[in-house]
């Protein structure tokens, strides 16, 4: 395969967009022993806390790379990153609109996590056009939802309405994955089994069969 970019973006804060960049890195590190970049642009720099607290406590860091850029940064790391590694993921910041652009220029699919609430749903549609117009592959993951929530079903409805793919695996808002944060570690080196651990492996699934499309 050859290196690819994934771009995580979305206009609106709280979709859990850190958390789905680290654990996704990390499913492709476990499961299928690729070797990882991750680039944080949000300037909250969330992503690099996480990075700190896991080298401070001397976890593994096996096949992750970690870097910081700009959003208009972005484009030179990741290709740089691309020479000596099989996935560069692109972490963003909320309210970027046409700063988005970069990134999203320099992706080989862009990621748009989602959660079941039509604030959502509005914030969405403008990352789409931005992919659309620099001709990239999208992909929309629900992401922090119950999935016994009535909402699925009209985020699902909606989500057809876009006409843009989706990701079959909806990532569910478990405390497992904040916490593992907190610790510099993800839901899939705390836990061998469980839910976290199937969907995560599920996901990594996915996107790496989108990928090699």
């Amino acid at each position: 395969m050859l290196s690819k970019v994934i771009t995580i973006s979305q206009q609106k804060g709280g979709t859990g967009k850190t958390t789905l960049a680290i654990h996704l890195a990390m499913g492709f590190i476990k499961y299928h022993n690729l070797k990882v970049a991750v680039v944080d642009t949000d300037p909250q720099g969330s992503l690099g806390q996480w990075f700190m607290i896991r080298s401070e406590k001397k976890i593994s860091n096996h096949n992750l790379s970690f870097k910081t850029a700009s959003l208009w940064g972005a484009q030179y790391e990741s290709k740089t990153l691309k020479k000596d590694h099989d996935i560069v993921i692109i972490d963003t910041p909320p309210k970027i609109e046409s700063d988005a652009r970069p990134s999203i220029e320099a992706s080989d699919l862009v990621l748009i996590p989602m959660t079941p609430s039509h604030v959502d749903f509005w914030a969405t549609e403008a990352i789409i056009d931005i992919a659309k117009k620099a001709n990239k592959k999208i992909m929309i993951q629900i992401n922090r939802a119950n999935q016994r929530s009535k909402q699925i079903i009209k985020t699902n409805d909606y989500i057809k309405s876009l006409n843009v793919p989706s990701v079959n695996i909806i990532i569910g808002n478990r405390q497992i994955y904040a916490s593992s944060m907190g610790e510099g570690k993800t839901a899939i080196e705390k836990q061998r089994k469980g839910s976290a651990v199937d969907e995560i492996k599920k996901l990594s699934e996915q996107i790496l069969l989108e990928l090699n499309q």
